[in-house]
């Protein structure tokens, strides 16, 4: 599967063992990392440090790299505009987008405008050091099943039905966003199968 890996550049040498750690994981659960930057970064900044990259061309790399990829992951501990411009572009691409930040850096930040998206393809995670993995292989295998979306006709009695006219007419959703969103939560409750999903992984 092919993935873009992004985060920023602030701050790079205070967390640049995070992002290599991730996109290293990434690699070594059998991904391609489109436009694999984060090398060419590192050297960039220690050798011209203050410097202003070529950033027309990033751009364009970074675009290109989201619109080929199966999904995104986003390290946001720091935010910023670049990162936050990428989380949005994915999604308006209809990526499944993965954004992780450090827990212990970041417990003040659960409140951000990212949790105000209503996007069943946004997947907000903290993590550390000893997590990352986990939560990389769960999403990966979510995704995986995702990419392979099937219709379904569901019968329903009148009290459901009725419930989702009524739910989508006062939160305006649609009926098969309540749907999905009541599937999310149990999925994200059945540790059972999110076991299984690691396995499969």
């Amino acid at each position: 599967m092919n993935v873009w890996f992004g985060c920023t550049t602030s701050k790079f040498a205070l967390y640049k063992k995070y992002y290599f750690a991730i996109r290293n994981y990434l690699i070594e659960a059998g991904c391609i990392v489109l436009f694999d930057w984060l090398e060419d970064a590192d050297s960039f900044i220690k050798e011209h440090h203050g410097e202003k990259r070529n950033i027309k061309y990033v751009y364009k790399q970074v675009i290109e790299a989201i619109d080929k990829a199966d999904f995104s992951v986003i390290e946001y501990t720091i935010p910023n505009f670049s990162s936050s411009h990428q989380i949005n572009y994915s999604l308006l691409k209809r990526k499944h987008t993965l954004v992780l930040r450090l827990k212990n850096d970041n417990e003040n930040f659960a409140d951000s405008y990212l949790e105000a998206l209503d996007s069943p393809l946004l997947h907000l995670k903290f993590y550390t050091q000893e997590s990352f993995k986990e939560i990389i292989d769960e999403f990966i295998s979510y995704t995986r099943i995702d990419l392979g979306t099937s219709r379904y006709n569901i019968v329903l009695d009148k009290k459901h039905k009725y419930y989702l006219d009524w739910s989508a007419s006062k939160n305006n959703k649609s009926r098969s966003f309540i749907i999905r969103e009541a599937l999310e939560k149990t999925i994200s409750q059945d540790f059972a199968y999110l076991n299984f999903l690691k396995k499969k992984c």
